[in-house]
């Protein structure tokens, strides 16, 4: 072999070595680059994260009494129970009921022109329901009486709601890459349930159970690169569609009732009445409730936000079609709230959606100051107080121990009488029991309070014995300590302060002017 050719085999050699080293290099480098972008991507996934909400729908066999028999709700009736919420869809054999009562609560037909429909809440399927279904079929009106018994039961459908909270990494580094930095973060006292930071006039809003909002100031442009779970809100949210009823309230003292142009409620139903006038005066429409929005009134009206509860999440597919025409949901979860003060703070929340910070800052702090000397005093009077309300078929709704009422009944100095109970497995803040067993743990109490709201109010002590002749022998009602709730006072969310006051009072034997709560003879 020549020179020349050792030579041209050595730089061959030299260069299939180099060749090899490259090749190596860049696929480790390739390795890395990818296993770079999975870390990242798996970083972003770990960070989310999903709240699961079981939807349950199920078919049950109903026995139904009452009236003549020519009418009757076709069985099997469909009730869907999200993670403890239950409703119930009562479908007709006619077209002539225009409303039905149950529990105390009116609901109007859903299908007009077609066999009478309602869906209604209902607090369990093992019990008998009383209910009342109003019939034009006669003369006039008329209002009768029918008892549901269920029976068999067979689940249809069985689904998982998801909503995933964004990354919140991902969210801080798509506002940096607009230029906007971390200004504030809105100090919550008693909320648990929401955060709001803000980067000058931008809010990220976390909310637990419903998802994540960044609010866009007017005219401002939508930062770049936010995660698709992250709902934009652009102001100003006026012809917003409000279905939360607790939430009026708290609109409405800081200011913004103007930005309300729709109404899940209607006229007859709102306890507060500048909402109610709003409606008379047409300002704001009824643009149906949340299972069944009117979707034409709603776009053409140009809406900007819809505000829902947890409600919604029995009714999914309205969701996405709010969604689907461009109309971004909140939905709000101040009921998740384990404080009393915690749903008024919620307050905050709506300022900085609409532009009255200052004034729900203000007014959040007034009834803070209001019952700090009662929470400050702290101090347990030893009275007993059971809060409740008879049922149409007799038995005793009460609140659950840790609800927030029996909350501000133990911050206001009582004790709650009904601490024994077991907690039923589902996520309502009320039970039903017996008048025997309601009577065991409640007929020693120092006071009872009826609730109105639901119940329907009572005006004398003879009422509530007309419910069951056993009140008759209940201490608070031979020593004269019964009350009734005015209807309002659900709705009446910044009522906090007064309610406790009420509430102080009563269990000190100061006799006064209540603001909800009314002393029967």
């Amino acid at each position: 072999m020549t020179k020349t050719n050792v030579l041209k085999n050595s730089i061959f050699f030299i260069c299939v070595v180099l060749m090899m080293i490259c090749v190596t290099s860049c696929a480790s480098q390739g390795v890395a680059s990818y296993n770079q972008q999975n870390n990242q991507q798996n970083n972003q996934q770990n960070n989310q994260q999903k709240e699961e909400i079981t939807k349950e729908t199920l078919l049950v066999d109903i026995t139904f009494e009452g009236g003549t028999g020519k009418a009757y709700i076709q069985s099997p009736v469909e009730v869907t129970n999200v993670d403890g919420n239950m409703t119930a869809k009562f479908v007709w054999s006619s077209k002539n009921y225009d409303y039905m009562i149950v529990n105390g609560i009116k609901y109007e037909n859903e299908n007009n022109g077609g066999e009478s429909t309602f869906t209604v809440d209902i607090d369990n399927i093992e019990e008998p329901l009383t209910v009342i279904g109003d019939t034009v079929a006669m003369s006039k009106p008329h209002e009768i009486e029918y008892v549901i018994t269920w029976g068999k039961k067979e689940t249809s459908e069985k689904e998982t709601i998801t909503n995933v909270t964004a990354d919140k990494e991902a969210v801080e580094n798509a506002l940096a890459d607009a230029g906007l930095s971390l200004t504030e973060t809105v100090s919550l006292e008693y909320a648990q349930c929401f955060t709001i930071d803000k980067y000058g006039d931008y809010s990220y809003i976390s909310i637990d159970n419903s998802g994540d909002y960044i609010v866009v100031p007017e005219n401002g442009a939508v930062p770049e690169g936010l995660p698709e779970e992250v709902v934009v809100l652009q102001k100003p949210l006026d012809n917003t569609y409000l279905v939360s009823t607790s939430a009026m309230d708290l609109i409405n003292t800081c200011g913004a009732l103007n930005m309300i142009k729709l109404s899940g409620t209607k006229e007859s139903d709102w306890y507060i009445e500048d909402a109610k006038k709003a409606m008379q005066d047409g300002n704001i429409q009824y643009a149906g409730k949340y299972r069944a929005p009117d979707y034409e009134l709603i776009l053409g009206s140009g809406c900007k936000l819809a505000i829902e509860n947890t409600m919604i999440y029995h009714e999914p597919a309205v969701k996405a079609k709010l969604e689907e025409l461009g109309i971004p949901v909140l939905v709000e979860t101040s009921s998740y709230e384990s404080h009393p003060l915690g749903r008024l703070e919620w307050i905050k929340l709506y300022g900085v959606l609409f532009d009255k910070e200052e004034e729900a800052t203000k007014y959040y702090n007034e009834q803070l100051s209001a019952i700090e000397p009662i929470m400050s005093d702290n101090k347990s009077t030893g009275k007993t107080v059971a809060f409740f309300h008879v049922t149409a078929n007799g038995m005793i709704n009460v609140r659950k121990p840790g609800d927030y009422i029996t909350k501000m009944i133990e911050l206001s100095g009582g004790t709650y009488a009904l601490t024994s109970l077991e907690d039923e497995e589902n996520a309502l803040s009320t039970m039903n029991m017996q008048m025997e067993d309601f009577y065991k743990e409640a007929s020693q109490a120092d006071i009872i309070i009826y609730n109105s709201t639901i119940g329907g109010e009572i005006t004398s002590i003879d009422e509530l014995i007309d419910k069951n002749e056993l009140f008759k022998d209940f201490k608070a009602v031979k020593e004269n300590r019964v009350y009734c709730t005015e209807r309002d006072l659900f709705q009446q969310t910044t009522g906090v302060a007064e309610f406790m006051q009420d509430m102080n009072n009563v269990v000190n034997d100061v006799d006064t002017d209540y603001t909800y709560i009314n002393k029967l003879d």
